[in-house]
């Protein structure tokens, strides 16, 4: 019985370790590592750090994307720098925080996501920040949610929490987000039936 208890509880730790990494096809993200797996980060005062704009698991090439990334919360903060990832990437959308880009070749895929966008945030006083995620600010598509084009076609997708009503991504915020369909207690408990 001890075994079994102490082998319950790795598997939890081991699912909850992985339980932000998004399985969902075609699904944007906001994360702060490179590995697309950390979605909740706790930041200092003027100390840069790193934001990444993923598609997980894309359905197929992508050369293009459109959706806007809001950048939301109670601590003062601004982007040092925001880099366009991709092959003569270019963004034709001019709102501050909309994308309308496409690229001279498809993006790669590392970690079960393509980089659209890398940023640099600082935040200048204590508090918190959400990202959420929604539409292009003129979308190509109607269904109010985020973009991307390959091969000719363009695809709707989703967006990691579920909802473009919902942050994708915390920093500072003791209720860290999730992606949506995460391993619950109730997935693991059955594999001991």
């Amino acid at each position: 019985m001890k075994k079994l208890v102490a082998l319950l509880i790795v598997s939890l730790m081991a699912t909850a370790a992985f339980a932000v990494h998004d399985s969902d096809t075609d699904s944007f993200g906001v994360y702060f590592d490179a590995g697309n797996s950390n979605n909740c980060f706790t930041g200092g005062l003027y100390q840069p750090f790193n934001v990444y704009l993923v598609l997980m698991n894309p359905a197929g090439p992508t050369n293009g994307f459109e959706c806007t990334v809001v950048a939301s919360g109670t601590a003062p903060n601004f982007a040092l720098s925001t880099t366009l990832a991709g092959t003569g990437a270019l963004d034709v959308d001019a709102s501050p925080n909309g994308f309308a880009v496409g690229a001279a070749a498809n993006y790669p895929v590392a970690n079960g996501g393509l980089t659209l966008v890398t940023w640099s945030y600082m935040m200048t006083g204590p508090g918190d920040m959400a990202f959420r995620i929604d539409k292009a600010s003129i979308p190509s598509m109607t269904g109010g949610l985020p973009v991307v084009t390959g091969d000719g076609t363009l695809r709707r997708c989703g967006v990691a929490s579920g909802s473009v009503l919902l942050p994708v991504a915390t920093v500072n915020n003791a209720n860290c987000v999730v992606a949506d369909e995460a391993t619950s207690f109730g997935n693991v408990k059955s594999l001991f039936r």
